[in-house]
């Protein structure tokens, strides 16, 4: 009988399930309340719209809404894209969700070795995708970004999330992007902009992307952005926007991997966006997960020890919350399980650190939900902070 071990590419070593996605196995048990994974409120999916767009896309498009179509994207969805960001339909390539831009970005820009930078905490399936690459990835804090750039210097590419980031919740200065827009063409550092959140603010005037400061498709800045948040994750349907001599080279790796995407989810998209329902969609999002947002931010301030601190997101899915040095978010994390209360632990969503972190998404549960789980919670972390007291009081008499 074959050992499938032995066949694997080497490259295999580098693969890693998905912290994330495990912990999702568990989102479905009964009772339980989760704040694992970042997914939209289901009761919010507009359906009534779906419904009338799919009979419109048959009617209006018939079989070539069935038919293989062009690995670019469909023309009317890279128009319709184009345009909402200002840039030509030559410059847009839709792909299968924004996890595939990024999966096909890894693919054409990074060779074994590579300094890509990344900030710390970063999203965790981006890490994934590029660990297969064999990069040297390198932690660039906030402060690097927008200061000495200390970090930047040795970096072939550059990763962000600028709007309400995951799995912190932080948002970028304008200064900040001034300064990365501007470190990136003087120093000719590609960048990637990931922004899957920012129509999903609370508060606050939406910023210029990093993409419009540095000239759009002709600065060295590559735009990625989706509509699993802001119209339904199951669509699978993203985009790149970028300089042609990159889009033509994604293209090629895109025609490798799946050819195009679904071209019945391409015109179902297309057809909603040009109906305007993301004018009036998003502020319903947007009202309710500012409510969801509210309801556990005041929950943490009621329920959580004192010494537990957490980012104030104004917008997004997600807040991190930091915990005293000593105690395991991976061993906090289990105990809530046990309690049907789901979240994330940190440590693998950092480059260095974040063992004592959890990050909680509020979008996809109610605010009295969102209460009760972050009272087990606290409860939690409080026996943790508790056990660790007496442990001191107990070494310390010795």
């Amino acid at each position: 009988m074959i050992d499938w071990n032995e066949q694997f590419a080497a490259a295999t070593q580098n693969m890693r399930r998905n912290t994330v996605r495990e912990f999702l196995k568990y989102a479905g048990r009964a009772g339980m309340i989760s704040f694992g994974g970042g997914l939209p409120a289901a009761e919010l999916f507009p359906m009534d719209e779906f419904q009338n767009a799919s009979e419109a896309v048959l009617r209006k498009y018939g079989s070539r809404a069935l038919q293989y179509g062009e690995t670019e994207g469909v023309p009317e969805l890279r128009e319709n894209v184009a345009q909402r960001h200002g840039v030509g339909i030559e410059n847009v390539l839709i792909t299968s969700g924004a996890q595939q831009a990024l999966d096909l970005l890894g693919r054409v820009l990074i060779d074994r070795g590579d300094v890509v930078a990344v900030e710390n905490p970063t999203y965790l399936a981006l890490l994934s995708s590029w660990r297969v690459h064999e990069p040297e990835f390198t932690a660039v804090e906030p402060e690097d970004i927008g200061g000495d750039k200390g970090a930047l210097k040795r970096a072939e590419l550059f990763y962000l999330v600028p709007n309400f980031q995951n799995p912190k919740g932080t948002t970028l200065t304008l200064e900040t992007r001034e300064k990365v827009a501007e470190f990136a063409s003087t120093e000719e550092m590609a960048v990637i902009e990931d922004d899957p959140y920012g129509a999903l603010r609370y508060e606050r005037e939406a910023l210029p992307s990093i993409f419009e400061l540095a000239g759009k498709c002709g600065g060295p800045v590559v735009s990625v952005g989706t509509f699993s948040k802001i119209l339904a994750p199951g669509l699978r349907v993203g985009w790149v926007i970028a300089n042609k001599a990159l889009i033509e080279k994604l293209v090629q790796a895109k025609q490798s991997a799946d050819l195009h995407t679904s071209t019945l989810n391409q015109y179902l998209a297309c057809e909603l966006a040009m109906s305007g329902l993301l004018t009036t969609h998003v502020p319903k999002l947007c009202l309710e997960y500012g409510r969801r947002r509210a309801a556990m931010l005041a929950a943490l301030e009621e329920f959580m020890p004192g010494e537990v601190t957490w980012s104030r997101p104004a917008g997004g899915m997600f807040l991190l919350v930091r915990m005293p040095e000593v105690i395991s978010g991976a061993e906090v994390a289990r105990e809530a399980l046990e309690e049907n209360v789901l979240v994330v632990p940190g440590d693998d969503f950092h480059i260095v650190g974040g063992r004592n972190t959890l990050r909680l998404n509020f979008s996809n549960c109610a605010p009295d939900s969102i209460r009760r789980g972050i009272q087990t919670l606290g409860k939690i972390v409080g026996r943790f902070l508790n056990e660790e007291s007496k442990y001191r009081v107990s070494f310390s008499s010795v």
